[in-house]
C-alpha cells in the first residue's frame, strides 16, 4: 500500500503539480480573493443600513487598510520567503477562516434598497427589490469586525500572491516573468473591478451568505492545494542565500536601490491616477451624463461592455507580455521595462484627459441651483429616503425638467412595461413621468464614447504595470525579490492607498451637490477634475519612469553576479 501511495504521490508531482499549474492556480486565487474584497465592501455597506451607496467609512476602510500595507508590507514578504508555497497557503488559510467567520453573525433583515416613491410605497418592478422591514441588528458590531478584518486579511494576502506566488514563478522560469506578471494584472483590473457589479444585488438579499461561503471556501481550497507544491521543482537551481538576522538590511538595501524606489514611486502615481478614478466612475457618469448606474436601465446597462471591457483588457495586456516573454534569459531588462512603461502611462494620461472632456448637455434638474441641490418644494411632503437607494432620475415629459426621483417629483403611481416605467400623479407636475433623465437619447453617445474611453483607460494602464511591475523584479538579486515586492508594495500601500486615496475624497467632497448623513448622493459637474488629477498623476508616473531607465541595477544586484550552488 506504501509503495503505491509513494508512486501516486510522485506521478503527482512530476505530471500535476507542475509550473503551469501553479500559475493557474495563482490566477484562481487574485481573482477570488479579489472577489472576497470586493464583497466585504458590499457587505459593509448594507451592515451600516446604506444598501448600495458608499459611505465615508468605507473611505476610512481603505485608509486603515492602506497604512497597514504600509506598516505590514515588507515583514508579509519577509516571512516564509524560504517556503513561499507555505507562506502563500498561510495568508490564503487566514483569509479564508475570517470570512468564515462572518457568517456567525448573521443580518437582521433583508438590506434590498427600494426605490420609493411620494408617500411611502416602493418599486419593486424595477429590481425585484422590497420594502425593508425594521428589525434590531444586535450582531452588528461583532459582523463589523470580522468584515474589517477580512478586509484587511484580504489587502495583506494579495501582497503575499505578488511577493511569494509570482516570485515563485519568475524564479523557475524568468524568461516568461512578464508573461506571469501580465496574467496576473489582466486577472485585476479586468474581472476583478467587475466584482462588485455582479455581485452587488447579491450583498443585500437574504441568501447573501451563499456568496460569502463560497469565496471563503474556494480561498480555502486553494490554500491547500499550494501545500501540495514542492520547495522547487525538479531541476531548479538557487542561487545561495545568506541568511539575515534583522529584516531592515534587506529594506536598506532596497531603499538605497535607484531603479526600484523611484520605479515604485512611479507604480503609485498610476496606481492612484486609476483606482482614485474607479472609485469615482459611478459619480462621474451621474453628474455629467444624468445616467442611472446602481439599478440598471435597459437603455444604458454596461453589462455588454463589461464583458467587452475585459476582452480588451487581456488582449491589450498579451501584446506586452508576448512580445516581452522568452525573448531574453530573464524576460526583459529593467531599463527596457522602464522606458515602456513610462511611454504607455503618456497614452494612459491622454485617454483620461478624454474622460474627463466628455459630457453632454444635461438639461434643467429640479432642484439643482448654484451646485447644489436641494428637494423641489413641491415633494417636501413626501417623506423621501433617498439616502437608502441614491440617484434614480425621471422625467417629467410635458416640461422637460428631470428630477432627481420619482419621490422627489411627487409622483405616487407608477406602470412597469417590460422594464420602462411610466409614472403618474406626480406632484411636480399634471402629466406622464418616464424613467431616466430628460436628455438621455442626446446623452447616449458621449455616455457610450465614455466606456469605450474608460477601457482603453484600464487597458493601457494595465501594460503599463505591467512593464512598471517587471522593473521591481529584474531590478534586484534573485534572493531579494520578494522583499523588493513587499517594499514595493508598503509604499504603495502609503503613497496611494492612503495619500492618494485622501486627495481624491477631497475632490469628492468639495464638489458634492447633494449630501445626506453623511453619503453624497449626487455630485457637480465640476467632478470632471478627478479626471483631470488622474491624467495629471499617470503623466507624472511616465516621468518618474523615464527616470527610472536612466539608473540600471547596479553589478551587484544583478543575477549574472551570483554563483549557482546546491544549497538554499
Amino acid at each position: 500500500m506504501v509503495p503505491v501511495i509513494a508512486k501516486a504521490w510522485f506521478l503527482l508531482r512530476k505530471y500535476i503539480l507542475t509550473i503551469p499549474r501553479f500559475d493557474l492556480f495563482l490566477q484562481g486565487a487574485l481573482l477570488i480573493v479579489v472577489f472576497l474584497e470586493s464583497y466585504v465592501f458590499l457587505l459593509l455597506r448594507r451592515n451600516a443600513g446604506t444598501g448600495y451607496l458608499r459611505t465615508i467609512n468605507e473611505d476610512w476602510l481603505q485608509l486603515g487598510v492602506g497604512g497597514a500595507e504600509f506598516l505590514l508590507g515588507a515583514i508579509v514578504a519577509w516571512w516564509g520567503r524560504g517556503m513561499r508555497h507555505f507562506a502563500l497557503s498561510g495568508w490564503l488559510g487566514a483569509t479564508a477562516v475570517s470570512g468564515l467567520i462572518v457568517l456567525a453573525f448573521p443580518f437582521a433583515e433583508s438590506g434590498r434598497p427600494s426605490v420609493e416613491l411620494c408617500g411611502g410605497d416602493v418599486i419593486s418592478g424595477s429590481s425585484n427589490l422590497y420594502e425593508l422591514q425594521p428589525a434590531e441588528d444586535t450582531l452588528v458590531v461583532p459582523r463589523t469586525v470580522f468584515l474589517v478584518t477580512t478586509a484587511l486579511l484580504c489587502a495583506l494576502t494579495k501582497i503575499s500572491v505578488w511577493a511569494h506566488g509570482l516570485t515563485y514563478l519568475d524564479d523557475h522560469e524568468p524568461e516568461s516573468g512578464p508573461y506571469f506578471y501580465g496574467i496576473l494584472i489582466s486577472i485585476r483590473l479586468s474581472l476583478g473591478l467587475s466584482g462588485q457589479n455582479w455581485m452587488r444585488a447579491v450583498s443585500v438579499r437574504d441568501d447573501w451568505w451563499e456568496a460569502q461561503i463560497s469565496l471563503s471556501m474556494l480561498t480555502l481550497m486553494f490554500c491547500i492545494l499550494f501545500t501540495l507544491f514542492p520547495r522547487r521543482m525538479e531541476g531548479y537551481k538557487e542561487f545561495e542565500e545568506k541568511e539575515y538576522n534583522c529584516i531592515l538590511k534587506p529594506i536598506g538595501r532596497m531603499l538605497r536601490n535607484k531603479a526600484v524606489l523611484i520605479q515604485t514611486v512611479a507604480l503609485s502615481l498610476l496606481n492612484t491616477a486609476l483606482f482614485g478614478y474607479v472609485n469615482y466612475d459611478t459619480a462621474t457618469i451621474q453628474a455629467k451624463f444624468h445616467v442611472e448606474t446602481l439599478r440598471q436601465d435597459p437603455r444604458t446597462t454596461r453589462t455588454i461592455m463589461d464583458i467587452f471591457r475585459s476582452l480588451v483588457i487581456i488582449f491589450f495586456v498579451s501584446i506586452f507580455r508576448m512580445r516581452f516573454s522568452v525573448r531574453r534569459s530573464d524576460g526583459v531588462k529593467s531599463n527596457t521595462a522602464s522606458k515602456v512603461g513610462g511611454g504607455v502611462c503618456v497614452l494612459v494620461a491622454a485617454f483620461f484627459c478624454v474622460l474627463a472632456g466628455l459630457h453632454c448637455q444635461t438639461g434643467d434638474m429640479a432642484g439643482f441651483d448654484s451646485g447644489l441641490y436641494q428637494q423641489p418644494k413641491c415633494s417636501a411632503e413626501c417623506g423621501c429616503v433617498s439616502e437608502r437607494y441614491g440617484f434614480a432620475p425621471l422625467c417629467i415629459l410635458n416640461t422637460s425638467t428631470t428630477y432627481f426621483s420619482p419621490c422627489h417629483a411627487g409622483c405616487q403611481q407608477y406602470e412597469d412595461l417590460n422594464g420602462f416605467q411610466l409614472f403618474e400623479e406626480c406632484k411636480c407636475g399634471p402629466h406622464r413621468a418616464v424613467r431616466g433623465s430628460c436628455t438621455l437619447p442626446e446623452c447616449w453617445l458621449p455616455y457610450s464614447l465614455y466606456l469605450v474611453f474608460f477601457t482603453l483607460v484600464l487597458a493601457a494602464a494595465a501594460a503599463s504595470f505591467l512593464m512598471q511591475g517587471m522593473v521591481i523584479l529584474r531590478a534586484v538579486r534573485r534572493r531579494d525579490k520578494p522583499i523588493a515586492i513587499g517594499v514595493s508594495f508598503a509604499l504603495i500601500g502609503l503613497l496611494s492607498h492612503v495619500l492618494g486615496h485622501f486627495i481624491y475624497m477631497v475632490i469628492s467632497y468639495f464638489t458634492c451637490a447633494y449630501e445626506k448623513d453623511g453619503i453624497c448622493l449626487l455630485h457637480k459637474y465640476s467632478i470632471w477634475s478627478v479626471g483631470a488629477v488622474s491624467a495629471g498623476l499617470a503623466l507624472l508616473s511616465g516621468v518618474c519612469s523615464f527616470v527610472a531607465s536612466r539608473y540600471p541595477a547596479a553589478p551587484e544586484l544583478l543575477s549574472t553576479s551570483d554563483v549557482y550552488v546546491d544549497g538554499r
